[in-house]
């Protein structure tokens, strides 16, 4: 069978299939090492109850601080935005308030949507 494959197929499409599969190999031996990796780390850290409760306060005080960073922008943002609308004509500021509360509104919906 093999045989009569070198005999019809190109030999580049072989070579694919051949490359193809080597890849799929290389790529699972991967993924073996960093799982025995992550298993080795894993053990260090449950075997040191100081260790694993200093990674736990370092994991929150790093996402505090990323919503923290992410209020400080929301704050930015609004700041920024009401000073746009002031910078408008008066006849143009409420409808355009509108326009970008509506705005705001269908994606909040929607990232809400996402997250919950």
């Amino acid at each position: 069978m093999a045989i009569e494959r070198l005999l019809t197929g190109s030999i580049k499409d072989q070579i694919k299939d051949l490359m193809s599969t080597e890849d799929l190999v290389i790529e699972a031996f991967r993924d073996l090492v960093k799982d025995e990796l992550k298993s080795h780390i894993r053990n260090k850290v449950e075997a040191d109850p100081e260790l694993k409760q200093e990674i736990k306060e370092a994991v929150s005080y790093y996402f505090q601080s990323k919503a923290r960073s992410i209020y400080a922008e929301l704050k930015a943002t609004r700041a920024a935005t009401r000073l746009g609308l002031r910078l408008l004509p008066e006849d143009l500021q409420g409808e355009v308030g509108e326009a970008l509360v509506s705005l705001f509104e269908k994606e909040l919906g929607t990232l809400l949507e996402k997250a919950l």
